[in-house]
């Protein structure tokens, strides 16, 4: 005797696809049903790939650490603001490690700090004095428009130019434009007050820097 379906769609078949009575299961197996649970099934997965790309940003955001971020880690208990400009954060950590301009630790770190900058410096522009890429950089950086776009024309730009090569180095941090100043007696008015002094010697100066030392400053 055959058993009569019940007109109810069967909830076991309805929630996973299949049931364990299989033809014998006295309620209805609606395969509209199972395509609605793909459905629900395809649509959580679509929620859970569109989490993918807020991950990422949030690696984007994470910037990695450069020269200037590793000295100041080497002091943890001092809290450092990489937006803010790196010699008010230095001369912040002195005040806060009660350091005078005398004592051994603060020369130590300040001679640590102007290798960081410099190393800085090379990371972000290069060293070679002969590479167009370097110095187009610069030029974008400086705010030249248009760039020039073979190596004598931009040296000659550059060199025609007054600019504090501390702010060269925190402006990928801070995010403020580059000062150009017209005249070498106005870079030295911005420079001396605000105590951005770019060492002049260091044993990791590349030959795009020392040009630039030698040239605008």
């Amino acid at each position: 005797m055959s058993k009569t379906k019940s007109k109810t769609a069967c909830r076991y078949y309805l929630a996973s696809g299949s049931c364990t009575f299989g033809s014998d299961c006295l309620f209805r197996h609606d395969k509209q049903q199972t395509g609605h649970t793909n459905n629900s099934t395809n649509a959580k997965k679509k929620q859970k790939k569109q989490k993918k790309p807020q991950n990422s940003n949030q690696r984007e955001n994470k910037r990695s650490l450069d020269h200037i971020d590793r000295f100041f880690a080497r002091y943890p208990t001092f809290e450092y603001d990489s937006s803010r400009p790196i010699w008010t954060e230095f001369y912040r950590m002195c005040e806060f490690f009660k350091w005078d301009r005398h004592d051994k630790e603060m020369k130590d770190a300040k001679q640590e700090f102007k290798t960081a900058m410099v190393k800085q410096f090379n990371d972000i522009y290069g060293t070679d004095p002969n590479n167009l890429n370097s110095w187009q950089k610069l030029c974008r950086v400086l705010n030249m428009e248009p760039v020039p776009t073979d190596l004598a024309a931009c040296r000659e730009s550059v060199r025609q130019t007054h600019v504090n090569l501390v702010d060269l180095v925190e402006t990928q941090n801070t995010g403020l434009p580059v000062k150009v100043f017209e005249t070498l007696k106005q870079l030295q008015d911005y420079t001396i007050p605000n105590g951005k002094f770019f060492p002049k010697k260091s044993a990791y100066q590349g030959g795009l820097l020392r040009f630039l030392l030698r040239e605008i400053l």
